[in-house]
């Protein structure tokens, strides 16, 4: 298992590579889409500023795709697909702005997946090649006209409405992690990725069915039961967290 972050020195962005148990931070050798090996030290891990691990040109995202959201059955129908604006993306130094006409905005924990080369239409074996990491998404939304706009793009697009975990993990078995969301301590969402219907790479299939997905795209695996209950309001501080991908920290205030 490795974790690869994405930091800046002095003005200057650079891949690295995470070593959580020294706590520090190492350039990378060579392209992180290809073969790349752990370089020199680059200093602390407190001593760099963390960017989202990904610069995706589109973001593509799997609604109703856990069982403890749509109910147990016998068969399961496929998921729903959405698209969220690259814009969204920060990190967990961000705030997540709420618009002031929102009626309700709520927070999702997802595994989110970035892509690490091109794939259309991919087998199994060319999604799962496909994955460059893993790590704990928030997928923000927002029902802000008048209970039109569920899954729209003016719910799912706004600015900050996508804080990222600070790295990407990979070489992980994401079969059964859990899974959990937080507002001022209290929790509101608590599964499994075991709940998933379409894991990862499966995830890729279907959504490369019909979107050719490039190096660098960030895809979001669903979300679990609870996240109609996690509704926040300016104030808040949520925490999203995904065993062995990290923990997603973030303020929720309202945007100027």
């Amino acid at each position: 298992m490795k974790r690869i972050i994405r930091f800046e020195i002095k003005q200057s962005i650079y891949w690295g590579e995470l070593d959580l148990s020294l706590g520090q931070v190492f350039f990378t050798e060579g392209s992180i889409y290809q073969d790349w090996a752990r370089g020199k030290l680059a200093g602390n891990l407190d001593s760099v500023r963390i960017h989202p691990p990904c610069e995706p040109k589109q973001i593509v995202g799997l609604a109703y795709n856990y069982k403890d959201l749509v109910g147990k059955r016998q068969q399961y129908d496929e998921p729903l697909l959405f698209l969220k604006t690259p814009n969204v993306v920060v990190t967990s130094a961000s705030p997540i702005q709420i618009p002031k006409q929102s009626v309700k905005t709520w927070v999702e924990v997802e595994l989110a997946v970035v892509i690490r080369k091109s794939v259309f239409k991919a087998s199994y074996d060319e999604a799962s090649d496909a994955i460059l990491g893993v790590t704990v998404a928030n997928d923000v939304t927002t029902q802000n006209l008048y209970s039109r706009d569920h899954h729209l793009a003016r719910s799912k697009s706004l600015p900050s409405f996508c804080p990222l975990g600070d790295y990407l993990t990979t070489e992980v078995d994401t079969s059964n992690l859990k899974m959990t969301t937080e507002i001022n301590g209290e929790l509101t969402q608590n599964s499994s990725t075991s709940e998933r219907i379409l894991g990862e790479i499966e995830a890729i299939m279907l959504i490369s069915k019909y979107i050719p997905l490039s190096q660098g795209d960030l895809v979001l695996t669903g979300t679990p039961a609870g996240a109609l209950e996690s509704i926040v309001a300016p104030g808040d501080q949520v925490r999203l967290s995904i065993e062995e991908l990290g923990t997603l920290i973030n303020k929720i205030e309202l945007a100027v």
